[in-house]
């Protein structure tokens, strides 16, 4: 179990590193760090959040209206 630890860690490590030189490839290509990437993440994430709010309003009614 402790080697399946090592290599998921390793993994992420490597997810990160990957992850901040995309960063600073893009930063020393004339990107714009906040307003570029978080357009980018709002455009492909905010469809998915209201789809979640609306699926937890739903299960929630139902939960209260089976105790009622």
């Amino acid at each position: 179990m402790k080697k399946g630890w090592s290599i998921i860690i390793t993994i992420v490590l490597v997810a990160i590193l990957l992850g901040a030189v995309s960063v600073g490839v893009g930063l020393m290509t004339g990107g714009d760090d906040p307003r570029d990437y978080m357009s980018q993440v709002y455009e492909t994430v905010h469809p998915y959040v209201n789809w979640a709010i609306d699926v937890a309003k739903v299960l929630w009614e139902a939960v209260r209206s089976a105790a009622a």
